[in-house]
């Protein structure tokens, strides 16, 4: 009688370590479904003012003007779409003023290019901003 209620016990025993490492296994898996879920990588800083959703390809300024609509409003693939974005000032004409000094007209100019990163294709190319080149622009 003794040795069956030791068997009983250990048979218990596993039971509940058994259910213990279901109860855990499951936990994990649930814990790393989460983390998938997150939207990590979702948005991407594209400079000098830009944001672009890398997953629907929707880019927009500092203040919220959208400048793209979205390439594929479904967004499935977080880091389908990238953007690169740049500013430069270009000088258009130089000549003499009137009272023959040199003098040099120049434009501020902003622009950015949009990109699939599955295929590598540009999809979007555009200058969004040009004014003449004022003292504090750069």
């Amino acid at each position: 009688m003794h040795r069956g209620e030791r068997t009983a016990k250990v048979i218990a025993a596993v039971v509940v370590l058994c259910a213990t490492i279901a109860v855990l296994g499951w936990g994990v898996g649930k814990g790393v479904a989460e983390e998938e879920k997150t939207d990590l990588g979702k948005y991407q800083a594209v400079a000098p003012d830009l944001v672009l959703d890398t997953t629907t390809g929707r880019l927009s300024n500092s203040d919220g003007q959208v400048l793209e609509q979205s390439i594929d409003p479904s967004g499935t693939k977080i880091g389908r779409y990238s953007a690169a974005g740049y500013t430069t000032a270009v000088t258009r004409s130089v000549g003499l003023s009137v009272i023959n000094q040199p003098v040099a007209y120049s434009e501020t100019i902003k622009g950015y290019i949009v990109i699939d990163t599955q295929t590598g294709q540009v999809l979007k190319q555009r200058v969004y901003y040009r004014q003449p080149l004022q003292s504090n622009d750069f």
